[in-house]
Formats: structure tokens, sequence, C-alpha cells
């Protein structure tokens, strides 16, 4: 054989290999779907038995289906081609696991799932280099992106696959994914877009559209998904985009028995949806899931228009920074809440405002039936319907003195109602003259608060005092003058025991005043004692008015 035939069939040989080149595929018999009627404990991600069958189906028309079982240490699934472009796969036996190698970079599998799910499909990528393991692309599943192409198999697929790794980061590159049906959420995913800007802000007057946008095409539907047993989730920069708001959601959680915790959002916008962010208790354990720790930083909720947040379960705990809702307009048809929490366990909400528009004012801030403490820190709101709504539905069981609702260094000048038992703190916050409308069972404990005497800052001159309305006020300080409207100076409510004698003012008779209110009490350093009225000229004695007059003791 002559050098030149020797190279030649070297070239052959490899390049034979190299056509030939597999590529592994593994994965597991993997559902993600949240139930809503399931009688005991449903994780959203579950498994299907290793004896059921898998079907691999070419999707590259352009080469020979060449599939077979992996082997060495992943050996155990067997597998059987069944025709030209589909073989049969099926899982081993002692850890559900499957694993085959082909020729080409993606392959769809479908099977059987259980009683809660259909048929299962995905498009199934090959095994990445370890160094791309736990990020992965969007497009490489699939997804065009383009505001039209139907992406759900797509992100389904990446949802999956990731599944089977548990966990990992989806990033999305620009473009608008459409999605038509709801996508189930696994522990440990991260869906990553390029930034939290809603369509149609105003940061220019060209481009309106977010660069990243999962767009939901179908009313009642929700867009994400979230069941039992999941852990922590986190969505990040990206726009979450409803074409229909008729009961559609940005993320909707539902579950009955096992927890779920640990469920983050880091700028990303809700826009046009029924509600952004829905979470639900299921009647099977009367509302009692616990859905645990959550995080919405630096989020936006734009034109939901039942709520931007809503809850009814007995167990959960919301931490919300920085994060704005802007409402539509509040009609008979939608309610237009920024934040609603039917039933919740606790809340803070810190530097995160929210409002309408003066000529369309959206409905109620802060919408409350039961809950837990609840804390609001340096936030506002305006045009709004509603600042608070406590027990809109009057509930005669909601209401609890056990766990406060406190307010610091926030403004509110819309309504603050209160239609139940709560014990209410306040500190240092504004509110408008005559904010509140209360009944007796709210208890007030306030300090340093501000209710519109500051004429020349906030425009309320000749306000009306209304101050708590009918609260029982249980400690309130005031200040010594007020400008336009007066005031009252600290005031000490029920029940009151001091703990050491106290310091009363100290004035001479000539300086007792006269137009303080009956059990107005202080101590008359020159008074005579047991005078009605009280006389001059004496060794001192405490003084009382009664009966719109001073009487000393």
């Amino acid at each position: 054989m002559t050098n030149k035939h020797f190279l030649f069939l070297v070239f052959i040989l490899l390049f034979s290999g190299f056509a030939q080149a597999q590529n592994k595929f593994e994965g597991y018999n993997i559902l993600l779907n949240v139930p809503e009627d399931h009688k005991s404990a449903t994780c959203a991600i579950r498994y299907v038995p290793p004896t059921t069958d898998i079907i691999v189906t070419d999707l590259n028309p352009q080469t020979s289906m060449r599939t077979k079982p992996c082997g060495g240490s992943q050996a155990g699934t067997t597998l059987t081609q069944i025709s030209p472009t589909t073989a049969k796969v099926n899982a081993d036996g002692r850890n559900y696991r499957w694993c085959f190698e082909g020729e080409d970079e993606k392959y769809r599998i479908s099977f059987k799932g259980d009683q809660y799910t259909g048929q299962v499909t995905y498009d199934w990528i090959a095994t990445p280099d370890a160094k791309n393991l736990g990020t992965y692309n969007i497009r490489d599943f699939g997804a065009k992106g383009d505001g039209v192409s139907d992406d759900t198999l797509a992100i389904r697929s990446a949802l999956a696959f990731i599944t089977t790794h548990n966990g990992g980061i989806l990033k999305f590159p620009e473009g608008d994914y459409a999605v038509y049906e709801s996508l189930t959420l696994p522990s440990g995913i991260t869906i990553e877009g390029i930034n939290g800007i809603h369509t149609n802000a105003g940061t220019n007057n060209v481009v309106y559209k977010n660069p990243t946008r999962i767009t939901l095409k179908k009313p009642n539907t929700a867009l994400f998904r979230i069941g039992e047993c999941t852990e922590k989730v986190r969505l990040r920069d990206i726009e979450l985009y409803a074409e229909d708001s008729k009961n559609t959601f940005g993320v909707e959680a539902l579950g009955a028995y096992s927890s779920t915790q640990d469920v983050y959002f880091d700028n990303v916008t809700f826009h046009r949806f029924y509600r952004g962010i829905s979470v639900v208790g299921l009647p099977q354990t009367n509302l009692s899931w616990q859905f645990d720790y959550v995080k919405v930083n630096q989020c936006r909720f734009i034109f939901n228009t039942d709520a931007g947040i809503y809850t009814n379960l007995r167990n959960s705990d919301w931490k919300i920074q920085g994060t704005l809702f802007i409402n539509p307009k509040r009609t008979p048809t939608q309610r237009a809440d920024s934040m609603n929490f039917e039933r919740v366990g606790g809340v803070l909400i810190e530097d995160t405002f929210g409002g309408g528009f003066p000529e369309a004012r959206g409905g109620t801030y802060l919408n409350i039936l039961d809950s837990g403490g609840i804390t609001i820190i340096g936030s506002q709101t305006e045009s709004m319907t509603n600042s608070i709504v406590y027990n809109e539905v009057e509930n005669p069981s909601a209401g609890d003195y056990s766990y406060p609702i406190t307010i610091i260094g926030s403004l509110f000048g819309d309504p603050i109602i209160f239609k139940a038992r709560r014990t209410f703190v306040s500190t240092g916050s504004v509110y408008g003259a005559a904010t509140f409308k209360a009944d007796k069972m709210l208890r007030v404990y306030s300090t340093g608060d501000r209710f519109c005497y500051d004429g020349f800052i906030l425009g309320c001159v000749g306000g009306t005092k209304n101050n708590f309305d009918n609260a029982t006020v249980i400690f309130m300080t005031g200040q010594p003058g007020e400008t336009k409207v007066k005031g009252h100076p600290t005031y000490f409510g029920y029940d009151v025991e001091f703990g050491t004698p106290i310091q009363l003012p100290n004035l001479k008779f000539i300086q007792l005043p006269n137009d303080k209110p009956n059990g107005s009490f202080l101590y008359c350093e020159d008074c005579q004692r047991n005078g009605n009225p009280c006389r001059g000229n004496g060794s001192g004695s405490p003084a009382m008015v009664v009966n719109g007059r001073w009487s000393c003791l």
C-alpha cells in the first residue's frame, strides 16, 4: 500500500468516526405537574415506573437513527428500535434512570404520565460538557423567542431536563417567548432574563418591549405554577406578560399537604395578568398548606386587574422590598388591588410604593382578611380607593389582638379601614386628616405620627382633625402646639399602671389654665387644700378640673 493510499484510508476512517460520533442522552421518567384534587401529599415532581415505555423519536430527517443504550457504569437501560425513526427505551429498574447514545444533538421523548398527567413529551438535549453543566440556554431546547412561535414545549423540556440535575440556571436571551400552556417550576430552578423593565416603560420612544419577555398567549391560564415539595425557586431580571388578563396568573402556587419554601422574585415585572402572583391553599386541608419564606425584591406589578399579589392560605411568610405597584382603575369588574392577603402568616413590606392615577384611582394598596404580624416600613401609596382595609367582608371571626399591624415612617392619605379586632402600632408616619375609619375594636399605640397638621407641607390647611376615628387609643403622643389644626398632647388610655411615682406639672395658682377639659390634673404649688374651686396663698395641693373649674384636693 502506498503512502498516498494509506493517508486516504486514515482520512476515511477519521471522517467516518466523526460522522458517527455519539452524544449521550440521560434522564429520568420525570413528571412536572401541579395536581389540585389529590387526597394525600403529592409533589409537583414525580416519576413513573421504570417499566414505562419511553418512545424516542428522531427529529433530524437528514440522518438515519442510530441509537444504542449506554454501557459501563450507566448500563441498565434497554433500547429497542421499533421503526426507522423511533426507538423504545426502558429505564434501569434500580434507579429509574435511562441513558442512550445517538448521533443527533436532540431527540423527542414521550411516555404515559400518571393519574394527574396525560401523555408527556419533551425535546431532550444531549448532556453538555461538564464545564457547562448547571447553566443552560433556552434556545438550545428549540425556543424561537419571536413572539409568535409556540415555545411552550421548549421551556417545559428545559425545566424537566434541569430537574434531572436537581436544579440549574435557565437563561432567556433577548426575545419574546410565547407560551400557550402552564409550566411547572421545579426545585432549584433559576429563570434568568436580561432586565426587569416593563413593556411600554418610558425608557425611550422607539423600543417598547422588554428585551426578554415571556408572554402568556391564552386566557384562563397560569404562566408558571408551583406545587408541593418545592424549594429554592428564583425568577430574576425578566418580564412576565399576559396578552389577556381574563383569569391569568404570572405565577400560581397551589398545595395542600407538603410544604413549599424559599421562593424569590428579583427584578421581575408582572404585567397585565389577573393576578401577578397568586398563592392558594387547597380545601383538602382547609387552606393549611405552608408556602414560606417568599422574597419579592425590586419587582414591578403593572396593571394586574385583580391584584398584584394575592394569597389565601394560613401559613405563609412574605418579605416585599423596593417594589412598585402601578394599578389600573378600580371598576365593578376589577378590584385593582396592589396586595390582597386573604390569610397570611406574616408580612414585611419595606420601601414599597403603589398607586393609581388621579382620574383613574386604583383599588386597595393592602387588603387583609386575617393575618399574623404585618410590618410596613418607609412605604407609601397614592391615588387609590383605599390605603389599607382590614376585614372588608366583616367576617365576625376575623381579628386578633395578639398580632400587631405596625407602620413605621410611612405615608398614607387614602382611607385606612378597620372592621375587626387588631392591635395597631404606628411610629413616625404621616396620615391624612381623616384617613382612619375604625371602630372601637382597633387598639392604637401611636408615637410621633402626623395627621395632616403641617398644612404648609401637605396642603391640608383647614383640615378636620379625626386622628384614629372611633378606635380605642391606648397611647398616643402629640405636640405642644400645632399650626392650623389643633392636636392634643400625649394621651394614656386604658388600665395605665405606673411602676414608680409620677411627676405632675408644677404651676402657681395664677398660672392655672382656663381651657382644660374635665379630668386635667396637676400640682398647684401655692394652692390651699380642700378648696372647690381652688384658692391661692396656700402650702400647695394637687388640682383637678371638675365641672369646668379647678378643684384642689
